[in-house]
């Protein structure tokens, strides 16, 4: 059954999946548009009830805990003025983190909509964010071929590394923030120990790096080419990889488990994989244009996509 449902200026298309075969393909079962938003950045706060969708100068929070699951509702509309979002993260429910192009890093209270604090960053226009989980007040930026950790609350520069063989192209933190995984244009995959920064490890892997994503205990790699690799922190002698998408692998996220993981493509789709065994699970249709950012909800049960056009897509999980 399909029904029609509405959310503030945009429109609502759920469709109710059924049981879910072994990489079954499967179909959103709500989708929002309109939204504007094509920066790919999406986070959920950490009870799972708040949805931040980042557009090009606003961030736009969505509560998803009706007890109609056909339904979320847009609660708050952040406006950070005339520069683009290049990053949003929940550092509790109520407390939203993002950094704009301007070399700000704003801190709101989402239920007023207020700024409760503001900063200042340097970095230069190419770019990628990733924020540490937690309260840690970290991130980390690929600003000028380094990678870097900053301070965002006091706006503090707190280390710089320089990759040997070629700029910084991806960041990922682990899940306790305590190891940043750092991929370059060349291929080479780094640990970095945040609290003393130093390099755990180095993996060459001879390809560039698009995206990570960083469980308890598995890397996961995205290239160009639309294959997705699987790493551990420890030894390993082999390094599995295979290719189910024909673009590049534009995001990467592992569910709270770290048994999962999700992988959103140029060509459209989003693949939904089990981490030990590199097998499909899932294939996830519904974008008309490049699919850029997928998230799970932290209880593991639900997934969020974003494309090129602002759609937001909502999916159950397979079981």
């Amino acid at each position: 059954m399909v029904a029609q449902g509405a959310l503030g200026q945009s429109n609502g298309v759920p469709h109710v999946p059924g049981a879910l075969a072994s990489a079954e393909v499967q179909r959103p079962y709500f989708t929002i548009t309109n939204t504007g938003a094509v920066s790919g950045i999406i986070a959920y706060d950490p009870s799972g009830r708040y949805l931040a969708v980042a557009g090009d100068k606003t961030v736009q929070v969505y509560d998803t805990s009706s007890n109609n699951r056909l339904t979320v509702d847009l609660i708050r509309t952040l406006h950070s003025g005339d520069a683009q979002i290049l990053g949003v993260a929940f550092s509790e429910t109520n407390t939203l983190v993002s950094i704009s192009l301007d070399q700000s890093v704003s801190t709101w209270d989402i239920q007023t909509g207020k700024v409760l604090h503001t900063a200042k960053l340097e970095f230069g226009k190419q770019i990628c964010f990733a924020i540490a989980p937690g309260q840690s007040w970290l991130a980390a930026d690929t600003s000028f071929g380094r990678a870097r950790l900053w301070n965002f609350q006091s706006g503090k520069l707190l280390q710089s590394f320089e990759p040997g063989d070629s700029w910084a192209s991806a960041l990922a933190f682990t899940p306790d923030g305590k190891s940043l995984v750092i991929g370059t244009e060349k291929g080479v995959l780094r640990v970095m120990d945040v609290a003393s920064w130093t390099v755990a490890r180095v993996i060459d892997l001879d390809s560039p790096i698009k995206s990570l994503a960083a469980s308890a205990e598995h890397i996961v790699v995205g290239y160009f080419d639309g294959t997705v690799a699987i790493l551990n922190f420890g030894d390993q002698t082999s390094i599995p990889e295979i290719k189910k998408q024909s673009g590049a692998i534009n995001a990467l996220a592992f569910n709270p488990k770290g048994d999962r993981f999700a992988s959103a493509s140029a060509d459209h789709s989003v693949k939904v994989w089990d981490a030990i065994t590199l097998k499909l699970l899932c294939s996830l249709e519904g974008h008309g244009a490049a699919a850029l950012g997928v998230v799970f909800s932290p209880d593991g049960k639900k997934m969020v996509s974003i494309d090129a056009e602002g759609v937001v897509n909502f999916w159950t999980v397979p079981k």
